[in-house]
């Protein structure tokens, strides 16, 4: 029950966190907007240029690569530390150690030692359990969006080589 609610207050905690950096972004972009609104109304009273808006750099096709790479590379990386962790978490216990915890909570909680070798055993399922390795197909979301954009990028590519170059004015 320990970890259940352990893992509640953590999904408590990256809900509220996530929640906390939206707002800040959106206060942020807000007080931006407002800055540059008062910088152009102070402008036009003094009678100087107006200050033009943050311009975008000019699009290219790259960026599609560019992202691809970045989500396909991002999800690799994620299947294979998700599937470390699992690989990390399963550990079995020795015969050994099973008997120590067995006959120490025996001692510490007064209880027979058939009754403790019980409870171990119980612990020692759960624990070998560990995470299961089928949580690294999350990886596989970011890895198929980066692979949609490669796809993407590799069929503009192939569409622009097809196309004749537009005609000449005279």
């Amino acid at each position: 029950m320990v970890m259940r609610s352990e893992a509640v207050f953590v999904f408590l905690f990256l809900l509220i966190t996530i929640l906390a950096v939206i707002v800040l972004a959106l206060y942020l972009r807000h007080r931006n907007l407002q800055m540059f609104h008062q910088e152009r109304m102070a402008a036009l009273e003094k009678g100087t240029a107006i200050p033009v808006w943050h311009t975008l750099a000019p699009w290219s096709p790259r960026v599609y690569l560019l992202r691809g790479l970045l989500w396909s590379f991002a999800g690799g990386a994620l299947v294979i530390a998700l599937l470390g962790i699992a690989a990390s978490t399963r550990r079995p216990l020795t015969a050994e150690s099973t008997l120590y915890r067995a006959q120490s909570l025996a001692q510490s909680a007064r209880i027979s030692l058939d009754e403790a070798k019980q409870i171990v055993e119980q612990d020692r399922k759960a624990r070998e359990q560990g995470m299961p390795s089928t949580v690294a197909l999350f990886g596989l979301i970011p890895l198929a969006v980066g692979l949609a954009y490669l796809v993407f990028y590799y069929a503009g590519a192939s569409r622009s080589a097809d196309q004749p170059p537009p005609a000449e004015r005279p």
